[in-house]
């Protein structure tokens, strides 16, 4: 099956408190029919063997508050929970996926928290990933929806599992008590906090981490960015080094999220993709969370990271990747199907597969969004209803194609 493009872009930071910009893979379909929609996955549940392709051809493609159109028509006509019957109906991988997908950015998150830490032993890995990559607005979000998916506060669920310094820096962080970022400098600041992190780390015998968790957790971004380029002309290492030298454990891998995340979070979840698509099993449950938890925040952020630093699509590692399900009798498994959809589906985009007809090429241009040189041609007739006459681009990676006027071009 042909698939469709990579929209990539430019990282974007705002200083002046206004929320962060969103970049999504996953946004609303256009001539949106919650009805036929709800028809559609009840016919392919019915069907002997479960049509999966056609419900990930359909909830792949459409927005949250679209899924839960879908899903309250379903239950109209059907007379059952729709979240019921694809848990029924599908199993293992690609029911993780499909019911991810079926819950809000927010209750996903809540949820994936909460299976952290259930019953004996705690997901410290998760735990870590989840409440240390988030921003205030995303963890005030999963704290009220915690509360009412489970009848429970989020902070004593996570003093409950964690002990020590490591609980004090989680618990610090789900108050959200950090500063929201502010048009003014307060170079001072930055200074006192530069050499105070330095004076409880590096500086002294054994670590103040009260001190530490206490900047890390309560000053805004862009003003730790400007700390930690100042930390550097107080300490003889940076930042992570300094971290890695004083602390160990989870409190360490915690620590590190965080200043990764302050530096370039869509980098971080790059590096974690990579690092979890290098092996098999369990890793699989990290790539599945990472792309259903962001595929309507800054996927597409995301995997312009990927390619810049590991000089290759996501789709080509998802591709090899031992860590999503390898291809069975020469098909790939519906996983990997779905997990291709959320990556690279952009119905905003009106994007389209490319017909067998041969094209007349015209001129050769960088797309910005997607970093790859286009092909600017006409086809005899149009895919999904276009005109024969609509210009269209023709991407040769991936072999798709887009409405011109939908592509950014860096002349």
């Amino acid at each position: 099956m042909a698939l469709v493009s990579e929209f990539l872009g430019q990282l974007t930071l705002s200083y002046s408190g206004e929320p962060e910009p969103k970049y999504p893979t996953v946004v609303p379909a256009r001539d949106f029919d919650p009805a036929r929609d709800a028809a559609r996955i009840d016919t392919a549940i019915k069907t002997k063997g479960v049509d999966e392709q056609t419900i990930i051809d359909i909830l792949t493609r459409r927005s949250c508050e679209q899924r839960r159109e879908i899903a309250f028509e379903y239950e109209r006509f059907a007379k059952k929970d729709l979240v019921s019957a694809l848990k029924g109906a599908l199993s293992g991988s690609l029911e993780a996926l499909i019911l991810g997908l079926m819950k809000s950015t927010a209750q996903y998150d809540a949820w994936e928290l909460k299976a952290s830490m259930k019953g004996l032993g705690t997901d410290e890995e998760t735990l870590i990933e989840i409440v240390c990559s988030r921003n205030n607005e995303e963890l005030a979000d999963i704290k009220r929806v915690y509360k009412e998916m489970f009848k429970k506060d989020l902070e004593k669920d996570v003093a409950g599992d964690t002990s020590g310094n490591f609980a004090k820096l989680l618990l610090a962080l789900v108050q959200t008590r950090r500063d929201e970022p502010s048009n003014v400098v307060d170079y001072e600041k930055i200074d006192e906090d530069a050499r105070a992190l330095y004076e409880a780390g590096v500086k002294r015998k054994g670590t103040d981490v009260v001190t530490w968790i206490e900047i890390m957790s309560q000053r805004s971004v862009p003003h730790l960015q400007k700390v930690f380029e100042r930390y550097k002309s107080y300490s003889p290492y940076d930042m992570k080094e300094s971290i890695r030298k004083e602390v160990k454990g989870d409190l360490e891998k915690s620590f590190l999220t965080l200043v990764e995340c302050f530096e370039n979070r869509q980098l971080y979840f790059a590096n974690r993709l990579n690092e979890a698509m290098k092996s098999k099993g369990a890793k699989e449950k990290v790539v599945t969370r990472i792309i259903v938890s962001r595929c309507e925040v800054d996927l597409i952020k995301i995997r312009t990271e990927f390619k810049k630093h590991f000089k290759r699509s996501l789709y080509q590692t998802i591709t090899v990747s031992p860590a999503i399900s390898h291809t069975q009798g020469g098909h790939r498994t519906h996983h990997r199907e779905g997990i291709f959809f959320i990556t690279f589906e952009m119905d905003n985009f009106v994007c389209a597969f490319v017909f067998r007809s041969t094209p007349k090429e015209t001129t050769r241009k960088l797309c910005s969004v997607c970093a790859e040189e286009t092909t600017e041609t006409t086809f005899p007739r149009g895919p999904r209803g276009l005109k024969p006459s609509d210009e269209i681009l023709h991407c040769s990676e991936i072999k798709h194609v887009c409405l011109r006027d939908r592509h950014q071009f860096v002349e």
